[in-house]
C-alpha cells in the first residue's frame, strides 16, 4: 500500500480497490518520482556547498578576548602573549586586542609591552560602543572611552558595538535617523582621529531580536550604510546571536540583508557573523549563514567562550576545506589551526579541550578510521572523495613491526623511537625480522612497537642496547606490577563476555561481543565495511574470533609505552586510540591495496 494511500484507509466512503495499473508499472512511476525529488532537493543545498566551496573567508580572530569572557581561569600578561603568538602562527592578519573602558585591564597592560617591543598592531582592533551614557532615554554623543584609549594606544581598527532594543534607550526619541547620525560622527572621528585608512565594523550587537520584532530598524541602518558614497563607506557591518534564534531564520535574515547590501551596490562590504553554543547547532549556524550571505566571521581559533562557548574559526575553516575550498587555504595556515585550537585552549582554561571536542579534540582523529573525512568532488556533487584530513593536518604516520614488516621498516622504526645510531643497520633490521618470525614459530606473540619491545627484540637478534633502550627497560619493569593489575582487571571484563551465551569460557570472543564489550566507544559502526575490514587486524590466527591474547598483544604494548597510565580505562584507551585503531587503518589501506 502507498503512503496515500495509507491516509485514505478508514476514511467514510473509501473504498480498497486494486489499482488497475501494474504492480511493476506503479512501482517504477513512484520510484522516478522519489529520483527526481531526491536530484532537485540535492541541486539547492548544492548552490549552497558551492558558495562555501569557493568563497574566502574574512576572518577577525578573538582570541585574545573570547576565551577570557566567563573564564574561571583569568588571563596574564604571559598568556595573552602566548595566544598572540599562536593568532600569528595561523595567519589571521586581524585580531581583537582587547574592550577598553575607563578601568585598567589586562590588555592595557598587554599592549603597552606590545608597542614597547615595536610589534607591528596594524591588523589590531578593539572593541568600542557607540555610546556609554544614556539621559532620560536618550544615549549621549559624547566620545567613548574606549575609542580615546584607541587614539592613546595607536589602535586605528574599530568594532563599533551598540543594540536597536536595548531596554534603557526610548527607541521613539532616539529613532533610527538618530541613530545613523550617531554612526556618521562615531565613523568621522575615528578617521580624524585614528587614521583615514582605518577598518570600521559595526555590530548589531541584538541582531536577532530586533529582526524577530523589529526588522525595520535593521534595515534603517544597513540601508544608510549601504547607500553612503563608496569613499565615506564602513569596512563591513557585524552581527551575533548568543545560540537562541533558529538556524533557518539566522540564514533568511543573512540573506535579506545581504540582498540590500547588493541591492544598493555595497557588494565589497564585509558581513561577518558570530554565534554561541546553546542548542547543539553553532558550527552547522556558522556555516550556514556563510552558505546564505555572511563573508566571514569573527571569533576564536578554538570554541573557549562565555556560556557553552562559540563556534571557532578551526572547525569552520576545516568544514570549509573538507567541501573543497581552496581559497581559505591561500589566506591562512590552515594546517596549524588544529596545533593552535588545542595549544589556545589549554592556554585559557588551563586544560587541554574535551578529548570529544571536534577536530581539535583528543579522540577527534579517532573517526579517521571507518569514516574519512573528505572533499567534494570536481563535478560538485555531494559525493565526498580524495582528501584525508589527517594527512593534511600532518598527522604523522607510525611506522609498525608486524611479521610483515621488512628489515628497512624495522630501522626506520628504531631510528624513530631512538634516533641514529651507528647499529642501526640495514643488516641488523634483517636480523631482527628474523627474530620475529623464530618467535611466531614458537608461537611467542610479542609485540614489537613500544620502545621497550623494539628493544628487547633488538638485543635479541645480537644488538647492544643503547642507554635509551636500557633506560626504557628499566622503566618498564618498575611499572611492571602496575601494568599486570591494571590488565587482570580487563580480563575480569573480558571474562563476562566470554561465553555469555552459554558457550563454552575458552578466552575467545566473537566480533559481535568485543565490539559491544570493548570496541564500541571507539567506533560508531559496526558493520561498516572498514570496521569489519580493520578487526582483521586484531584476529591474528585468521580465526574469525578475538583471542584474549591477540587483546593482550596490544594491552601489553600499551602498559609498556605508557606506563605511567593510572587505572585500567585509561589503559584500554590507549590501547585502542594508539594501538588498535592505527593498526586498523592499516589493515584496511593494506587490502585495498591489494584490490
Amino acid at each position: 500500500m502507498g503512503v496515500c494511500d495509507c491516509f485514505n484507509r478508514g476514511k467514510k466512503g473509501s473504498k480498497n480497490k486494486k489499482s488497475v495499473a501494474p504492480s511493476g508499472k506503479v512501482e517504477q512511476n513512484e520510484s522516478a518520482t522519489f529520483l527526481s525529488e531526491v536530484h532537485d532537493l540535492l541541486d539547492e543545498r548544492n548552490k549552497k556547498l558551492e558558495v562555501l566551496k569557493n568563497m574566502e573567508l574574512f576572518v577577525i580572530d578573538n582570541s585574545l578576548r573570547e576565551t577570557t569572557v566567563a573564564s574561571i581561569k583569568a588571563h596574564t600578561v604571559e598568556s595573552k602573549r602566548a595566544i598572540f603568538q599562536e593568532i600569528k602562527k595561523c595567519g589571521f592578519k586581524y585580531y581583537f586586542i582587547e574592550a577598553f573602558n575607563a578601568e585598567t585591564r589586562m590588555g592595557d597592560l598587554f599592549l603597552e609591552e606590545l608597542i614597547a617591543d615595536k610589534e607591528d598592531l596594524s591588523g589590531a582592533f578593539a572593541f568600542c560602543e557607540m555610546w556609554e551614557r544614556l539621559e532620560d532615554g536618550i544615549p549621549l554623543p559624547d566620545i567613548p572611552v574606549s575609542l580615546q584609549k584607541c587614539k592613546k594606544f595607536g589602535i586605528m581598527n574599530v568594532m563599533i558595538e551598540f543594540d536597536l532594543m536595548y531596554h534603557k534607550v526610548n527607541y521613539k526619541k532616539f529613532d533610527m535617523d538618530k541613530l545613523c547620525e550617531y554612526i556618521k560622527n562615531k565613523v568621522d572621528w575615528i578617521r580624524a582621529n585614528l587614521s583615514p585608512k582605518s577598518l570600521i565594523f559595526l555590530n548589531i550587537r541584538d541582531f536577532s531580536n530586533t529582526m524577530k520584532y523589529h526588522p525595520e530598524r535593521v534595515w534603517k541602518v544597513v540601508n544608510f550604510l549601504s547607500t553612503l558614497p563608496p569613499e565615506e563607506r564602513v569596512t563591513g557591518i557585524a552581527y551575533e546571536d548568543m545560540g537562541k534564534a533558529l538556524m533557518d531564520h539566522l540564514a533568511v535574515w543573512t540573506k535579506a540583508v545581504r540582498s540590500e547590501m547588493i541591492r544598493c551596490g555595497w557588494e565589497d562590504g564585509q558581513f561577518i557573523f558570530h554565534v554561541h553554543e546553546q542548542w547543539g547547532m553553532m558550527h552547522a549556524t556558522n556555516l550556514e549563514c556563510l552558505a546564505n550571505g555572511a563573508t566571514g566571521i569573527w571569533c576564536a581559533v578554538c570554541t573557549e567562550g562565555a556560556a557553552l562557548g562559540h563556534a571557532d574559526s578551526c572547525t569552520t575553516i576545516l568544514n570549509m576545506i573538507r567541501l573543497g575550498n581552496t581559497a581559505v587555504q591561500k589566506q591562512y595556515n590552515c594546517k596549524y589551526l588544529r596545533d593552535a585550537a588545542i595549544k589556545v585552549t589549554e592556554i585559557a582554561s588551563g586544560h587541554p579541550p574535551d578529548s570529544r571536542t571536534p577536530i581539535y579534540g583528543d579522540r577527534a582523529l579517532d573517526m579517521l578510521f571507518g569514516e574519512e573525512f573528505m572533499t567534494m568532488e570536481e563535478s560538485g556533487t555531494n559525493n565526498c572523495e580524495g582528501f584525508n584530513m589527517a594527512e593534511f593536518l600532518g598527522v604523522k604516520r607510525v611506522v609498525r613491526v608486524t611479521t610483515m614488516a621488512s628489515g628497512e621498516m624495522i630501522v626506520l622504526k628504531l631510528k624513530e623511537l631512538f634516533g641514529e645510531n651507528e647499529q642501526f643497520t640495514e643488516e641488523l633490521g634483517e636480523e631482527m625480522r628474523k627474530q620475529i618470525l623464530e618467535n611466531a614459530a614458537e608461537g611467542r606473540r610479542e609485540e614489537y612497537n613500544s620502545a621497550v619491545g623494539l628493544a628487547m627484540l633488538f638485543e635479541q637478534a645480537g644488538g647492544d642496547l643503547t642507554p635509551d633502550m636500557a633506560a626504557a627497560i628499566e622503566k618498564s619493569r618498575d611499572a611492571d606490577p602496575h601494568i599486570v593489575n591494571l590488565i587482570g582487571e580487563i580480563k575480569e571484563e573480558w571474562d563476562k563476555w566470554d561465553g555469555r551465551d552459554g558457550e563454552k569460557v575458552d578466552n575467545q570472543l566473537t566480533f559481535d561481543h568485543f565490539y559491544v564489550g570493548f570496541m564500541a566507544p571507539y567506533f560508531g559502526c559496526y558493520r561498516c565495511a572498514d570496521s569489519q575490514l580493520g578487526l582483521k587486524a586484531i584476529d591474528m590466527d585468521n580465526d574469525g574470533m578475538v583471542d584474549w591474547s591477540e587483546f593482550k598483544f596490544y594491552l601489553i604494548w600499551a602498559g609498556r609505552q605508557y606506563p605511567e597510565v593510572k587505572n585500567s580505562t585509561e589503559l584500554l584507551d590507549k590501547a585502542f586510540r594508539f594501538g588498535l585503531i592505527p593498526a586498523m587503518k592499516d589493515e584496511c589501506d593494506r587490502i585495498r591495496g591489494k584490490s
